[in-house]
């Protein structure tokens, strides 16, 4: 990295009564090594002592404000609209930031700064307690391939202020796949490059807002819901018309099931159907997905 020039890298972490993780999550940035780095963060009014953890490291912060909100989107979008930097990335309040992630993502991305905008790394998934209990080595994307952008680990991806700028940042009306919204609005921009390097610490617990850690059948649902009009909306064209619907909907039944399971049989139905769907979609959705679906329902 050349002393010359040290592009600030505009960090934003959403929070809403999150208190158990959040100290955590602001060490995992101020301890950064990167040395430019402006921190921002946004909770939306937190009254389990989130705010007092706040205030403990507020001279370190560029800003952070405590008030309602619109939902997470509205929260990082709000925090990006008091940046400053050159480069943008977002972690959730119960997520991690790895050791010298933000030097590794500023230099790949000053190296390809003539054709590349966005970077990501690996990803390290840590318990309630952060003790490592798997790893995820994300896939390559492109154009072609789009689908798999579900898979991109958000807490290990850094852009560049342009892009969002660009694509007016997060879709408000998402709160459960607006990332790879964003991602899918990106990537008709610039190419990502992938740095196979553990950058980020996804947390799984019983509140976690993703489909891998959904702490209820509820919630899973509006994730299913909500992922099966944002594949209509985008990847619906790649289906031919009589499959379209048909094979989507296979996933959000498989998914809805999920919780009429045992433990075993809902982290098998979480995680194979959807790997299953993705890495089949489209070129060989009938083949793979099909089988993958019939083998989860023999099991």
């Amino acid at each position: 990295m050349s002393n010359n020039y040290l592009p600030k890298v505009s960090i934003v972490t959403p929070s809403y009564n999150q208190a158990e993780f959040l100290e955590e999550t602001i060490l995992s940035v101020l301890n950064q090594t990167y040395p430019n780095i402006e921190y921002i963060i946004v909770d939306g009014g937190s009254t389990d002592g989130s705010v007092e953890i706040i205030k403990k490291y507020e001279d370190r912060l560029a800003w952070w404000v405590s008030e309602p909100d619109n939902g997470q989107s509205d929260a990082i979008n709000k925090g990006f609209m008091h940046a400053t930097g050159d480069i943008y990335n977002w972690i959730n309040s119960d997520d991690l930031l790895c050791p010298g992630a933000v030097e590794m993502a500023v230099h790949f991305l000053e190296k390809l700064k003539d054709s590349c905008q966005m970077v990501f790394g690996d990803r390290l998934i840590i318990d309630q307690n952060s003790n490592i209990i798997d790893i995820y080595e994300a896939p390559s994307f492109s154009m072609k391939f789009p689908p798999m952008l579900t898979k991109l680990p958000q807490e290990s991806a850094f852009f560049t202020a342009e892009l969002w700028k660009k694509v007016n940042g997060l879709d408000v009306s998402l709160h459960y796949v607006m990332d790879t919204d964003l991602w899918y609005r990106f990537l008709k921009h610039t190419f990502f490059f992938h740095i196979p390097v553990f950058m980020g610490k996804y947390r799984k617990h019983d509140d976690s807002k993703s489909v891998f850690g959904m702490g209820s059948s509820q919630n899973l649902n509006k994730r299913a819901l909500e992922e099966f009009k944002f594949l209509q909306d985008h990847y619906g064209n790649f289906l031919t018309r009589s499959n379209r619907t048909k094979k989507i909907m296979r996933l959000v039944s498989q998914l809805r099931l999920v919780y009429q399971k045992n433990k075993r049989e809902r982290r098998l139905l979480k995680e194979e159907a959807l790997n299953a769907f993705y890495r089949g979609f489209p070129q060989k959705i009938n083949q793979q997905c099909c089988s993958s679906f019939k083998r989860l329902r023999q099991t």
